[in-house]
């Protein structure tokens, strides 16, 4: 008598039946199963081998500040800072408790940067000391506290224009590295433009033209 096989429609696997050709039938099911199926090695390596958002925002060079992390002033050298989301060097970085910082420089103005292996640091340029760090913020100090702080523009962020005088305009656009694109919306009548093809942005600055004393703008700066 022929023994009835049913295949399962979902993955085509052979419910097996009691009868002759029974253990045959069990091992085409493992054999299947064993094909079709993932285990979390096979995930792992599926996770590992996948484009991510790190890879993307390491490959375009974008880093900096996502959300949170404010600064603020302190009646010591060290300012207070929040919890928050960041990228630098393409790692994501986003504590569940605010971060402990060190004191910053006395008697100085310095700037908080996040390097995805050494952490917090202070320079008194605002130049990145490694390709990738996330700028923090700008830390103004007296000999004791810290007095006034200010915060990087966002990855995504934007800027205000108002200058009150035509013609050149540097702008600090605090994105702690050169911008990877900007765009300029206008908010009043006039215009606002790049100085030159070779002379738009660098990692400090956006060096704009003012058409009139009155205009307003704001960038989107990335």
């Amino acid at each position: 008598m022929a023994v009835v096989r049913t295949v399962l429609p979902r993955k085509g696997i052979i419910e097996p039946q009691h009868g002759a050709n029974y253990e045959t039938d069990l091992d085409t099911n493992w054999q299947i199963i064993d094909s079709l199926l993932q285990d979390a090695n096979d995930v792992q390596t599926a996770i590992q081998s996948a484009p991510t958002v790190a890879a993307w925002v390491s490959d375009r060079g974008i880093s900096g500040v996502v959300s949170g992390f404010a600064l603020a002033t302190s009646a010591t050298l060290v300012p207070g800072l929040s919890v928050g989301a960041l990228y630098a060097q393409g790692l994501r970085y986003a504590p569940t408790s605010a971060p402990t910082l060190v004191a910053a420089p006395a008697s100085s103005t310095s700037y908080l940067f996040y390097n995805s292996i050494g952490g917090f640091y202070y320079n008194l340029t605002g130049a990145a000391s490694t390709p990738g760090d996330a700028l923090i913020g700008i830390i103004g100090a007296n000999a004791t506290a810290v007095t006034s702080v200010t915060q990087a523009t966002k990855i995504w962020g934007q800027l205000v224009v108002a200058p009150g005088a035509a013609g050149n305009l540097t702008l600090p656009h605090l994105l702690g590295r050169t911008p990877v694109g900007t765009l300029i919306q206008m908010t009043s009548s006039g215009a606002i433009w790049f100085q030159s093809s070779s002379m738009m942005y660098d990692s400090m600055n956006l060096y704009l033209v003012v058409s009139d004393p009155t205009v307003t703008a704001k960038v989107q700066i990335w």
